[in-house]
Parts: structure tokens; sequence; C-alpha cells
């Protein structure tokens, strides 16, 4: 009885979160007229696929389209991941695989940091970035994010499962610490690098009150900030068919990053699930 409990729960909620989207892709080939309709029409009486390409190619806000914020955020995802991928394997290590006084000390405190709310630490964040010239500038988004304590817990957690064996092996060969690290450690972290490549992929695609404060020019706007823009036309028309369309290309890269990556993913989450201290 209580599988048949959980399972109605799980199709339940399911279908909570499948039915706007299926709405959100059937709106994306209507015609402006029948997006709003009542009863909702699933089927598009009238299928228009142009509604894509004037969706992300037509300039819309100051002489840039969706094509350029998307190209903004792919950027800043994919630079963010890599940066978070070498840094924290490479911090995490150090925590994992050396003994220096105050390093549980230093990982806990990096770690409680994720505790805090975002929208607490946007000021001083704020002021960092202004102070380091970084206002209105891609970097601006991919440096806070680049090198996390939830990051560098993870990928710690990963290199703890590595035999100790093989680095003291490779230290006795005469090979360095850095030598180490990416001939021995770094290829043995598939499963780490897919997971910490997914979940910054995914954190720094959808981040939008983070851009909203930092940039002020459209021609460094990410994708959140420019489908903000497509409801901003006239007071009572809104074209919602291309904001769908819009919506709906979102969907795809990261979409497509997490397919790529999603059988070493997967392993990642098996092993991570199954570490202990």
């Amino acid at each position: 009885m209580l599988r048949i409990i959980k399972y109605f729960a799980l199709i339940a909620y399911s279908i909570f979160n499948i039915v706007p989207f299926l709405w959100m892709v059937s709106a994306s080939f209507k015609r402006p007229e029948d997006v709003l309709t009542i009863p909702i029409q699933w089927i598009p009486p009238v299928w228009q696929p142009g509604n894509y390409a004037q969706a992300l190619f037509e300039p819309r806000f100051s002489g840039y389209s969706i094509s350029s914020f998307m190209l903004n955020s792919i950027l800043v995802a994919f630079v963010t991941s890599l940066l978070a991928i070498g840094l924290s394997t490479f911090v995490g290590y150090g925590f994992a695989k050396f003994r220096f006084r105050g390093r549980d000390g230093m990982l806990w405190g990096m770690l409680s940091t994720t505790l805090l709310p975002f929208s607490s630490v946007i000021i001083p964040l704020y002021l960092i970035m202004r102070a380091l010239g970084l206002l209105d500038n891609l970097w601006a988004l991919i440096i806070p994010f680049a090198l996390t304590g939830q990051s560098i817990f993870l990928a710690r957690q990963f290199i703890l499962s590595l035999p100790s064996e093989l680095i003291d092996a490779a230290r006795i060969d005469g090979a360095n610490e850095l030598q180490i690290f990416i001939q021995i450690v770094f290829p043995l972290l598939g499963p780490a690098i897919a997971t910490l490549g997914i979940l910054t992929f995914l954190f720094s695609w959808s981040q939008f009150l983070w851009p909203l404060v930092v940039l002020s020019s459209q021609e460094h706007f990410t994708l959140p900030l420019g489908l903000s823009l497509m409801g901003l036309g006239s007071t009572f028309l809104v074209d919602y068919h291309l904001w769908m369309a819009a919506a709906t290309i979102a969907v795809l890269p990261p979409l497509v990053f997490f397919l790529i990556l999603e059988r070493p993913y997967l392993r990642g989450l098996e092993t991570l699930s199954g570490l202990k201290e």
C-alpha cells in the first residue's frame, strides 16, 4: 500500500511539473490569438514554427536579439563550469590528501557559507566587484561562482575515495604534487568532473538576480534577463507566442549539456551517496 502511495505521489508531482512545460511548448507554435484561448488548445490549430526564428534572431531590445543573450549565457556558464572543475578539484585534492593545521576548520568554514541565502551576500559581493572594476562585465558573473564551498566539498568527497597508495607510489617515483594531480588524480575524477560541470552549468545558466544587479548594458545581458525584457512591450500586448518560443529555446543548451554528461553524472551521484567520512 505504501508503495502505491509513493508511486501515486510521484506521478502527481510529475504531472504538476510537466503540464506547464507542455503548455509552453504548445504555445510556442501558436498564433498570438490562439495562445490564451479557454479551454486550452493543446494542439495548435495553425502551426507556426517560424516563431522560433523570429524569437531568436529578431532584434527587439536596442538592436539586440535573444540569440545575443543566449551566447552570453553559454559563455558565462561554460567558462564558470571549466573554472569550477579545475579549481575545485585542485583545492579538494589538498583538503583530501594533505594534513595541515586548521584543515578541518577551514573546510567546514567554507562549507558553512553555502548555508547563507544568496541575498545576504549580494551587497558585499557587489562592493568587491566594484572595487575590482568588474561591474557591467561578464567576469562579474563568473568569478564569484568559479570556486565555492559546495564545489570544494564535493570534489574532496570524491578524492577521498581514491587510494592513497597510488599517490604515495608516485611520490616515491619522484613525481611532484602538481604532476600527481594532473597525471594521476584528475584522470580518475570523471564522475566528479561531470557532476561539478552539470551543477555549475545549471546554476550559472539560471542566474537572474545577480546579473540583474551587476549588469547595466544590454549587450552583456544573459538569457534570463533577455527573457524578462520580452514582457516589457506594450502594457496591453505581450507576444506570448514568441516569449514561449524563446523560453523553449532556453531549455535546450542545459538539456544537451546534461545529456552529454548524463552517465558519468549518475555514476558520480552513486559514488557520492556511498562515500563515508
